[in-house]
């Protein structure tokens, strides 16, 4: 069977129909605003109005631009005002060139402004006036001067210093070398003494000649009094003597022998008859006074890479030791180790101390030094004037 063919069913539709109907009807009727919402349309829209046009404005035609004004040209000054200046004229004359280059340079300064066509330029001085354009006649400019901010008349030297001395840092006068000292004889244990009695003494390469510093290594090793360590600078003299005006001198420099010439007016003289021998060959240390040993131990030298170097040298200085491992005092030889370029951050020098290894006597174990036991070295210290001779054979 097939719903809605028959009749009967065909009936009951169209009831249904008419009461669906009946409902609609009777709810627009009584305006129910719960889901109906109004909607607009152009149609509920105000008819445009129309805009009224505005009449075109007449812009008046430009107007031509007055003629630049003229100013006259300034009078010529009488001349009764130009004999007053005769005087200076000379005097202006000088400042002509530097005129001329302030001119360049201020035409230069124009020179990076914008042209325009009109030949004017467009600085900071036309957009402060506004708008409108101002044009400046080259007529209109005020005749140039030959200085036009006229200076001060220049001397012929702007910045007068002192007069120049034919020697800008005075130095006492060196005395004139007649007769040239003799190197003293290389035997025997005999020496003179020179100890600085000035603050800076004076090396020279020869007598009267150039200055001379001794280096190591590139470093630079004034003559200071007193030395770094507080004690008076002294040297060995190897040729010269009393009464001499210079004197050759051993000083403190790479490669050790360096010597150097001093004026003896710089220092005080003295003298040694003892000489300190170090073997490096059977490690012994040995006191000279003239033939005669007054003492002789043993001794620990450089180990084989760091050997004491054979060299001449002095009794530089004489102090306490630094440390338990130099002893009770240290004597500086004015030699340096040939193996080091420095040690414990110091430029290397070799010197002749005690020891907190007495065990060590007779070997090769240190790093260029000469160690002997700590009474030893107590009775070296006293018996070894300042200057004596010091030598490092091997």
């Amino acid at each position: 069977m097939r719903i809605g063919t028959s009749r009967p069913d065909r009936l009951g539709f169209a009831v249904l129909a008419s009461l669906l109907a009946i409902l609609v009807v009777t709810n627009l009727n009584n305006e129910s605003t719960e889901s109906a919402q109004s909607v607009g349309t152009f149609a509920d829209q105000a008819p445009p109005t129309v805009v009224p046009q505005t009449e075109a404005l007449a812009i008046p035609a430009p107007t031509s631009t007055p003629a630049p004004a003229v100013v006259p040209a300034a009078a010529a000054p009488d001349a009764d005002a130009a004999d007053v200046n005769d005087d200076s004229a000379a005097d202006d004359s000088v400042a002509d060139d530097s005129a001329a280059e302030d001119l360049e340079t201020e035409a230069g300064d124009e020179g990076d402004e914008a042209p325009v066509s009109d030949g004017t330029s467009t600085g900071d001085t036309a957009s402060a006036q506004g708008d409108s354009t101002v044009t400046v006649s080259a007529d209109a400019q005020p005749a140039a001067t030959a200085v036009p901010n006229p200076q001060a008349a220049a001397t012929a030297v702007p910045n007068p210093q002192p007069a120049a001395t034919a020697v800008p840092n005075p130095q006492a006068p060196v005395a004139p070398v007649t007769d040239v000292p003799a190197d003293a004889p290389s035997g025997g244990t005999f020496t003179h003494t020179l100890v600085a009695s000035v603050s800076r003494p004076t090396l020279h390469t020869t007598p009267g000649g150039p200055v001379f510093t001794p280096t190591f290594n590139g470093t630079a090793l004034p003559a200071v009094n007193p030395t770094v360590f507080g004690n008076a600078l002294a040297y060995r003299v190897i040729a010269g003597q009393p009464g001499d005006a210079w004197a050759k001198v051993y000083v403190p420099a790479r490669p050790n022998g360096t010597t150097a010439w001093v004026q003896t007016s710089q220092f005080n003289w003295g003298s040694s008859n003892r000489m300190l021998q170090i073997n490096v060959s059977n490690n012994t240390v040995t006191v000279f006074e003239g033939s005669n040993v007054l003492l002789t131990t043993a001794a620990v030298t450089g180990k084989s890479s760091s050997r004491t170097p054979l060299a001449n040298g002095w009794v530089e200085e004489i102090m306490a030791g630094p440390s338990s491992a130099y002893g009770p005092r240290l004597i500086s030889l004015g030699i340096f180790s040939d193996a080091l370029n420095s040690f414990g951050g110091s430029i290397p020098k070799i010197a002749l101390h005690g020891t907190n290894n007495p065990s060590l006597m007779g070997q090769y174990a240190s790093n260029g030094c000469i160690r002997v036991r700590n009474e030893i070295i107590s009775q070296i210290a006293g018996m070894m004037p300042i200057g004596s001779k010091v030598v490092i054979v091997g």
